[in-house]
């Protein structure tokens, strides 16, 4: 509960303003009582970015399990409410340490497992690889979809037919490919 509290503030108004009251008093708690579970304040980032990545990489699993994992990646990764996490995670990340470190371990992590869908894809519909490698065309393919999704909070209408434009093409690519 305090984790689900602590995110829905991190994205409605960042990082900085999660505070034990704040938190607390989302929660319909005593703020004793956020100390009680969480000893630090960096406790609970690190635990709200552990659960986060941790639905993430179950998503991103079910994503290369299904069909056209490529668009339904991009999908994923243009989520804003995701975006503004990752948004607030790299700003957090500018003055702890320890997040700083979390996020760059699990970002190189990421990038491998998400280039082994990239590379599966390549090889199982004999797409022409261009002159990148699967580990670059998945962090491509993560920053494009991030990117749209945060400035979207800006231009909504531009942004959201710039996300349906790469995803229809991803999922033509892919249903041409499999035929």
């Amino acid at each position: 509960m305090l984790l689900a509290a602590a995110g829905d503030l991190m994205r409605e108004e960042g990082y900085a303003q999660v505070t034990s009251r704040k938190l607390a008093q989302r929660a319909g708690l005593k703020p004793q009582l956020v100390h009680y579970y969480f000893r630090t304040m960096g406790d609970l980032f690190e635990a709200l970015f552990k659960s986060s990545t941790e639905l993430y990489l179950q998503h991103l699993d079910r994503i290369a399990a299904g069909r056209e994992p490529l668009a339904r990646l991009f999908e994923m990764n243009s989520d804003p409410a995701s975006a503004i996490m990752q948004i607030e995670f790299l700003a957090l990340a500018n003055h702890r340490k320890e997040m700083h470190d979390l996020i760059a371990d699990f970002g190189q992590a990421l990038n491998y497992r998400v280039a082994g869908i990239v590379r599966q894809e390549i090889s199982a519909r004999r797409l022409p690889l261009p002159d990148s490698t699967p580990e670059e065309i998945a962090a491509i393919l993560e920053a494009v979809a991030r990117g749209l999704a945060f400035s979207g909070r800006f231009n909504e209408d531009r942004f959201a037919s710039a996300r349906k434009a790469i995803y229809a093409w991803l999922e033509k690519m892919g249903s041409k490919s499999a035929g």
